[in-house]
């Protein structure tokens, strides 16, 4: 294997896997671990190969040392030497050496894994352990630490070896630390496929929700290789054959084992909820049944309670998140979400050559309202007038308050006809509208708008921004109530998009 060398001494049950492109660093860390133990080292100098080597490899230890890759050069005239030397690595093909120890562990749970890097730090320290790290050193560290690290980490892997029963536990325990400690629903079903491998054997397992009935397949792969899709359409073929899933739901169970039949293979279905409160079903190929049954869907049961609260712990962390982007006044997004959206669109912007428009909108005299009628009855009609605005575009635009009266509106994708017409839409409905009605009538007022588009008028979220809000202004001295739009620059004729 490329850049790959092996170092033995004397005959030795323990494998020992050290990433490391160094070679002096790479005997002095040989050296400290076989002060520990008698085993085989293997050294891995190209870390984008490390995985393919893991998969057929059984180590009961990984060392892994991402100093060139976490703390690139900090002299300017070595960047580009640090560059070369970190593309030679390989770059974990953009994971860190966090994202390795997730996938370490996803394929081979009894692995014990020790982080190394001069950029480590107490927030990535946290999260290695969570991830069931054995240690995360900074270096220079003590040497006795980490030989301290190395004896836990093989003398834990001893203790599961060989005891089937006990390694399933700890199959169950790696992958719950690995399911708590994401937020993402999609990396949880893939940390629980890769469970159900290694507890059953199965090379293939998909995802399936019940439509009216019907087994639906959720997680189709964007590409999937030739082998893979003979394996989807011997499962699904398999699936509306035995149609278990309603069975389940009606029986309460959470999992249950298909035996092969003459023409379908064998089935191993687990029952989930999630972030959504749904039954999903992991629908596994030609499993091998465990020598304990009965121990096994104990696990699962704990598996599947995990996947449930982590589950809760997503959705609550959404209802935050959510909260953090949402002005209390209108229920409109608040500038830190018009600051996500429009990193958004400026990259779509790039991407499909596309334009999109910054509408800035202003009441006109608010504060005759709020002397009329007091802050309360303001505040309402803020909240009205968000409301209407939010309804005079198309689900691909972005309504936001920005600030006191002030409000912004992303049209995406838009054309300077379009955003010009949308504008002028949004002035006449305003016009015409009586806001805060009671029994003596509504409230009338009039808005001022500014418009530019991106990238014509600008080539920063900053700018556009600046440029609308510079146009409104303009329309509040020329007479309100009514829209000004920057003239576009000779020399960069707008880019066209679908019209409102």
């Amino acid at each position: 294997m490329d850049s790959l060398s092996t170092m033995r001494k004397g005959r030795s049950s323990l494998d020992v896997l050290l990433i490391q492109s160094n070679p002096r660093e790479s005997e002095v860390y040989s050296d400290l671990i076989r002060e520990i133990a008698d085993c085989k080292i293997d050294v891995l100098s190209r870390i984008s190969s490390s995985m393919e080597w893991l998969a057929r490899s059984n180590y009961h230890l990984v060392v892994i040392d991402s100093s060139e890759i976490d703390s690139p050069s900090k002299d300017p005239k070595n960047k580009t030497q640090a560059n070369k030397e970190k593309a030679s690595l390989g770059s974990f093909d953009g994971i860190d050496g966090i994202g390795l120890l997730e996938r370490i562990k996803r394929v081979s749970p009894n692995t014990s894994v020790i982080l190394v890097s001069e950029g480590a730090n107490v927030e990535s320290a946290v999260s290695a352990i969570r991830l069931g790290a054995e240690d995360y050193l900074k270096k220079p560290f003590n040497l006795e630490k980490f030989k301290l690290a190395v004896k836990r980490g093989l003398d834990r892997n001893k203790v599961f070896e060989g005891a089937s029963g006990a390694t399933g536990f700890f199959n169950l325990l790696n992958s719950c630390q690995l399911i708590s400690a994401t937020l993402d629903e999609e990396k949880i079903f893939s940390i629980v496929k890769s469970y159900l491998a290694q507890e059953l054997g199965t090379n293939f397992t998909a995802i399936y929700e019940l439509d009216d009935g019907n087994p639906i397949r959720v997680d189709h792969s964007p590409d999937p290789e030739a082998t893979e899709r003979a394996l989807e359409e011997v499962l699904e073929i398999a699936v509306y054959s035995a149609n278990p899933f309603p069975k389940m739901l009606e029986a309460g169970e959470i999992s249950r084992f298909i035996d092969r039949g003459q023409l379908t293979p064998g089935l191993f279905v687990f029952r989930l909820r999630c972030v959504e409160p749904k039954d999903y079903f992991l629908v596994s190929l030609s499993p091998k049944r465990p020598s304990n049954v009965e121990s096994f869907e104990n696990r699962l049961r704990l598996l599947a309670r995990q996947v449930e609260v982590t589950g809760n712990n997503i959705k609550e962390f959404q209802g935050v998140r959510q909260l953090a982007f949402v002005d209390d006044a209108t229920g409109l997004g608040n500038t830190r979400y018009l600051n996500d959206i429009l990193d958004r669109e400026i990259q779509n912007s790039r991407t499909l050559k596309r334009s999109f428009a910054v509408l800035f909108i202003d009441a006109d005299h608010f504060k005759k309202v709020n002397d009329s009628h007091g802050h309360l009855m303001g505040t309402r009609l803020l909240n009205e007038l968000g409301q209407h605005l939010k309804g005079h575009v198309r689900g691909s635009d972005t309504v936001f308050r920005y600030g006191g009266d002030e409000f912004i509106a992303v049209l995406a994708p838009c054309d300077f006809e379009t955003a010009q017409a949308v504008a002028e839409r949004f002035r006449r409905s305003v016009e015409k509208n009586a806001f805060c009605q009671t029994e003596n009538g509504g409230i009338h007022f009039t808005v001022s708008i500014g418009v530019a588009l991106y990238p014509d008028h600008a080539d920063s979220k900053k700018r556009v921004i600046e440029i609308a809000d510079h146009a409104m202004y303009e329309a509040k001295k020329k007479s309100r109530n009514c829209v000004y739009v920057v003239p576009l620059p000779a020399a960069k004729p707008p880019l066209k998009a679908a019209k409102s």
